[in-house]
């Protein structure tokens, strides 16, 4: 070989190894800058994450327990009570404290690279606010319990807001904090994915010279890098869309593969503090607590009149049941009649308000329902109700087998609608979304005066109006309940039109009563107790026929049968 070319194949050599060893000294330099942000994403960024929504969520604890404390000395508890509270309010801020210390101790813990020093350094303070804000929160608290202990209600009831707001500044803080942290993880990714770049161009134009084996090489490894990276980010943006069951497989075991176990740590934390909401939205219908979350200002106290229904339902004679049942066994019943009674009431987009004793209270309007259909909701779902009922006995019966025997089982139901007044209400500790008013108060009196007629649901004249000519009733009497100088019109909700002769001849036995024609309404009853026998309205009409035409009544008699009980 001629010794020129051998020279200058040599000194190409020299300059393929020298360009090569220049590659090779890029690629390990990027690398190296991956290496370090990633690990100090891994070891840095992401505890601050971690501790800051283990923060979050003692903070919540904490609050919930000082709201308990306060309780404890409103009620005047014993000293062992209230000591036990203030034990276990100080060992939640004592884990506070030593989550700030930890995170503190793991930042300066090593010398940082020098471009990811600046990052630290934003995490510090971004640290250093939360804490700050969490400080502002515990003086407060530490103030609300001694105008507390000192019986300052009136200081104590108004600061007592200005809690929830540095509670919220504390959860603001910790939220800057995780988007900073995503927008670091992104940065990393995009200067990682900027770098492969720069070293896939150097080794596809130089590594050309060598060998294809080392350009796969590269690739592969690369790829292998950047695509692990790119996992983690499509995670963090599944998060930050809501999905908290998002979980990034754990493919290595270095820093990348202590990235990833650190965030699905962290989304951990985030679902664990999600099902600790649907764990609240079991104490109230869930829309409530969905409306409480995307409009704070329904938690104010306050209200606004709108135009809703209300529905009351009554297990009948709740006293002789529980006389009859073990305490076991009447606590399954009633749990069954409100599963029931709910699903009803769910099915026709009502809201469960409460249950009280062996009653339920349900509303229909907005927000929940519309404006237009509240009314005829709420009778569809009393129809439903009853039609519950014979499934609930048979419940009853397979549940509580021969301890059944002899329990009769019934329910009343009373509808009404209204302007009633919707809100807030409640004290600090403890508050309710809830309606009031004259409509509300008629519900109920409606559910008992059923009593009186021997029927099972009796819907206001309001109701019957809004409702239309989609539900099926009969008129049944002119009321005044107590408390109320104003007459209402009482309908007996039916479910089927069978037997259309007895709504006819109570119709006419209703018109001569109100006219005072004894006799033709005592025909007229008469013979809807022949058509059906199992009427009791009828036979209570009778009743009233006997007594009424026995006395003389005054000119200005109208009708209307006054109710003196509730």
């Amino acid at each position: 070989m001629n010794l020129n070319i051998a020279q200058k194949i040599f000194g190409i050599a020299l300059v393929v190894l020298a360009l090569m060893l220049v590659v090779a000294v890029y690629s390990v330099h990027l690398a190296a800058n991956i290496s370090d942000e990633l690990d100090a994403v891994a070891n840095k960024h992401l505890p601050v994450s971690e501790a800051a929504t283990r923060v979050n969520l003692h903070v919540v604890e904490q609050a919930v327990v000082l709201q308990e404390l306060f309780v404890l000395i409103e009620a005047q508890a014993d000293e062992k009570e209230l000591a036990a509270g203030r034990a276990k309010y100080e060992a939640i801020r004592a884990r506070i404290i030593d989550e700030f210390e930890s995170v503190r101790r793991q930042l300066k813990d090593e010398e940082s690279a020098p471009q990811t020093r600046a990052a630290i350094i934003r995490l510090e303070r971004a640290l250093t606010a939360i804490e700050d804000e969490y400080k502002t929160f515990e003086a407060r608290a530490e103030g609300l319990i001694t105008l507390r202990n000192t019986g300052d209600l009136a200081k104590f009831n108004s600061l007592l807001p200005a809690l929830d707001a540095r509670q919220e500044a504390v959860d603001d803080e910790i939220a800057a904090l995780r988007r900073h942290i995503s927008d670091l993880t992104v940065a990393a990714v995009f200067r990682a994915d900027q770098d492969e770049k720069k070293l896939l161009f150097a080794v596809v134009a130089l590594t050309a010279l060598a060998t294809l084996l080392s350009i796969t090489f590269a690739l592969i490894v690369t790829r292998i890098l950047v695509r692990t990276v790119r996992d983690l980010v499509a995670g963090t943006e599944a998060v930050e869309k809501g999905d908290l069951d998002t979980e990034v497989p754990v493919s290595t075991n270095d820093e990348i593969g202590r990235l990833t176990g650190a965030f699905n740590h962290m989304v951990g934390e985030l679902r664990l503090k999600e099902r600790i909401k649907d764990t609240f939205g079991k104490y109230m219908d869930p829309r409530i607590v969905s409306n409480l979350l995307d409009h704070p200002e329904f938690a104010e106290p306050g209200g606004e009149r709108r135009e809703m229904t209300v529905m009351f339902i009554d297990l009948k004679g709740f006293t002789s049941i529980s006389e009859a049942l073990s305490p076991d066994d009447l606590v399954n019943l009633i749990n069954c009649f409100f599963g029931h009674m709910a699903d009803a009431i769910a099915d026709n987009k009502g809201v469960v308000d409460k249950f009280m004793g062996d009653a339920v209270m349900a509303y229909w309007g907005p927000p929940f329902s519309g404006s237009d259909d509240h009314a005829l909701l709420a009778c569809r779902a009393a129809a439903q109700a009853l039609d519950h009922l014979e499934e609930f006995r048979d419940d009853v019966r397979s549940e509580l087998g021969a301890h059944a025997a002899g329990i009769e089982i019934d329910l009343r139901i009373g509808v009404s609608t209204g302007e009633m007044i919707v809100g807030t209400v409640g004290s600090k500790a403890s508050k309710n979304f809830t309606i009031m008013g004259d409509p509300v108060n008629l519900g109920s009196r409606l559910e008992g005066a059923n009593k009186a007629y021997g029927t099972r649901a009796l819907i206001s004249e309001r109701t019957r109006a809004l409702a239309g000519d989609d539900i099926i009733v009969r008129e049944l009497d002119l009321i005044r309940v107590k408390g109320k100088k104003v007459p209402t019109r009482v309908y007996e909700l039916l479910k089927t039109k069978d037997n259309v002769s007895v709504a006819k001849y109570f119709q006419t036995g209703l018109t001569a009563y109100r006219n005072q024609d004894w006799g033709n309404a005592e025909i007229a009853f008469k013979a809807c107790l022949e058509a059906d026998a199992s009427d009791p309205p009828a036979a209570v009409y009778l009743d009233r026929v006997a007594q009424l035409r026995a006395h003389t009544l005054p000119i200005d008699w109208d009708g209307v049968w006054n109710f003196d009980t509730k």
